[in-house]
């Protein structure tokens, strides 16, 4: 039969908005349309509009699944085993966008994504899994990090779409068949990152490793947790230990960030290896110390 295309269909539908996001919220009526998808507000359509809008657009495009029709969120979300050409290599910059519900209707995804592939040039691809989430793919033949100055442009972004964005930069990983597997890690990574990257809005895997690989198997291990008792019972551990830790060890810049006289910080540090044996000035001891406080607080993942 007949297709409708673009244009008849804004004439038709005139609030009707054409997406690459799956899904506006429940008063949308949904439907998929020319590899992107189409959302009427529901109180503005007839049960007989909506059956002839199935029956023209789904005569088009019999896959109603929910996986957006491109071939790289195929892939990665397991639809397909055809591997992306194009890249070796790709680092997946998964983004949460927080707005209030109010201003869901004047969110426009397909400007947003523009705006932000211009800002970061590396972008190659780029779906969305839901209305407020969704994967970037960069095109990065050697690691790329965002450094404070892109940061600072996607703050001035955030400002101008009035929302918040939260990244998780993943590790570059060659694009082969472990992807999906790696992605699907690193997506509950990023899900697991709002209780443990304490607000940061560019998450990175190193930033949230210990937490996050901790705390499934380390807070039920019985030697950290009689490790944990010790030191815990020791006065302000949990400022020695981070600062000594965000200081890779150093003395004197861990003393400043506690406003504490080096000699202080010396005499702490003496008397928390009294306490525990742990020696804060070596690595492995730190290390130790560090991975035994964030395992309290990490949250139990099921």
């Amino acid at each position: 039969g007949e297709s409708l295309n673009q244009n008849e269909l804004q004439q038709l539908f005139p609030e009707a908005k054409i997406t690459s996001a799956a899904s506006l919220g429940p008063a949308y009526f949904t439907l998929p349309f020319q590899n992107k998808w189409l959302h009427i507000p529901e109180h503005t359509l007839s049960g007989r509009e909506k059956a002839l809008l199935k029956q023209l657009l789904l005569n088009e495009a019999p896959t109603t699944s929910d996986i957006p029709k491109n071939p790289w969120a195929q892939f990665l979300l397991g639809q397909t085993t055809e591997i992306p050409i194009g890249l070796a290599q790709t680092q997946l910059l998964q983004f949460r966008l927080s707005y209030r519900e109010e201003d869901a209707g004047s969110f426009d995804q397909t400007l947003w994504i523009d705006a932000f592939s211009q800002t970061l040039p590396l972008v190659r691809e780029c779906f969305f899994l839901n209305g407020k989430s969704g994967v970037f793919i960069l095109d990065s033949p050697e690691p790329y990090c965002i450094d404070e100055e892109l940061a600072a442009v996607l703050d001035i972004l955030d400002d101008d779409f009035s929302l918040r964005t939260d990244l998780y930069l993943g590790q570059r990983w060659p694009v082969d068949a472990r992807l999906p597997l790696l992605f699907e890690e690193e997506r509950k990574i990023f899900a697991a990152s709002r209780t443990l990257a304490k607000g940061s809005k560019i998450i990175t895997l190193a930033a949230i490793a210990l937490p996050y690989f901790i705390s499934e198997a380390g807070t039920q291990n019985p030697v950290l947790q009689a490790l944990q008792t010790t030191i815990w019972s020791v006065d302000g551990t949990h400022e020695l230990i981070t600062a000594m830790w965000q200081n890779q060890g150093n003395l004197s810049k861990a003393a400043a960030d506690l406003y504490l006289h080096r000699n202080t910080l010396q005499y702490r540090i003496d008397r928390f290896f009294d306490a525990t044996g742990l020696a804060l000035k070596s690595m492995d001891d730190l290390a130790l110390a560090y991975l035994a406080i964030v395992a309290v607080t990490a949250p139990h993942t099921n």
